[in-house]
């Protein structure tokens, strides 16, 4: 087996120096006791479900969509996977149990913790620089393979250390994380009993209200990856699915989309900040002063009258410009705009600094 010294010369986290740390080259069937690819399972054959579907993607953690298939299917969990083709090289640590299809490749090691995992992510991907679509990684192909790896004195691989060195890792950036929400200047004006509060006009609200453009799922085709496509629903912040781009079609985002039709979701509305494209069952409301704070703020309001609409007394674009929204006022008469976004950076902060108070880091 060939050795290196002095591999790396940046220093790590809990888990010691890289720089003073041996390393070796380790077949991959030294270092993972399973390799073992996915099974084939064509895209009409997919079932509805929850499971993940894990293939030759390099986005969403190798997710590729959700699946309920229980037979003639091939599940792993707590393992890697790696694509073989596709975003060949692409590397992913999985802590649940998941579908894989045969564009990936199961990587494991019984008695390995996901900071092990995690360290040799980095190190895998570095393959992506010797495959591509037209030279995949077979079966063959990467059971050749190399990862060069921190050794013990005696030689061995030493999993101890990348666990600890990732620990470490993580440690660091969640107390970055932590001091930045600690330092966080957030105006202190959290109780709404001091407030005072002022009816608007939707249509004052807005300046800028403008119905969705696409006319239903049969003009435009669905894929994985591609943009939101929004509709007459509440469930998945208003997101059917996702769509191929038309530049006819998309809309800005940064605006509120409120749901006219549809049953059980008519009166609702949603906060978008990304671009998308939408339904004629949604209006886009626009206005300048928005942001996912001051959104989220008026989302929350707005929502309180969905329950005068029904498909018997639809949320026609006239109804709606008159709808009445009642929302903190400044000293001028004006909806307060800082106050509302405050407000919500205040509930956002509570929530993670709570979770960190979870993690045994904040007080």
């Amino acid at each position: 087996m060939q050795t290196f010294d002095n591999q790396q010369h940046n220093n790590g986290g809990g888990g010691g120096k890289l720089s003073q740390t041996h390393w070796k080259a380790f077949n991959f069937t030294e270092v993972f006791t399973e390799i073992q690819r996915g099974k084939r399972l064509k895209k009409a054959d997919h079932s509805e479900g929850t499971t993940p579907y894990i293939s030759a993607t390099a986005l969403n953690n190798g997710v590729d969509g959700f699946v309920g298939n229980k037979s003639g299917v091939r599940k792993f969990s707590d393992c890697l996977t790696i694509a073989n083709s596709g975003s060949v090289g692409s590397a992913f640590f999985h802590q649940y149990e998941f579908v894989a299809s045969d564009h990936v490749t199961q990587l494991k090691r019984d008695g390995l913790d996901k900071y092990a995992y995690l360290f040799m992510i980095p190190l895998i991907n570095r393959l992506s620089e010797k495959y591509s679509f037209n030279r995949e990684i077979n079966d063959n192909r990467i059971r050749r393979e190399k990862l060069i790896l921190p050794t013990t004195d005696e030689g061995e691989i030493d999993f101890t250390f990348m666990s600890s060195f990732m620990k470490g890792v993580e440690q660091d950036i969640l107390r970055t994380t932590l001091k930045f929400f600690n330092d966080r200047q957030i105006v202190k004006n959290s109780k709404m009993g001091g407030v005072k509060w002022k009816h608007f006009l939707i249509r004052d609200m807005f300046p800028i209200l403008v119905p969705g453009k696409s006319k239903g799922l049969n003009h435009i085709e669905k894929v994985e990856n591609g943009i939101s496509y929004l509709g007459a629903t509440n469930q998945n912040n208003g997101v059917l699915c996702f769509v191929t781009v038309d530049k006819n079609l998309v809309q800005k985002g940064n605006c509120i989309a409120f749901i006219r039709n549809g049953e059980g979701s008519m009166g609702y509305s949603v906060y978008k900040a990304e671009d998308f494209i939408a339904t004629s069952d949604m209006t886009l409301g626009y206005n300048e002063h928005l942001n996912k704070y001051i959104g989220t703020f008026i989302t929350t309001v707005a929502d309180r009258i969905r329950g005068k609409y029904n498909f018997g007394y639809k949320r026609s674009a006239t109804r709606l410009a008159k709808e009445v929204l009642t929302l903190p006022a400044d000293e001028n008469g004006n909806p307060d705009w800082e106050y509302m976004d405050s407000y919500m950076r205040n509930i956002e902060n509570e929530h993670i600094l709570s979770y960190f108070k979870t993690l045994g880091l904040a007080k």
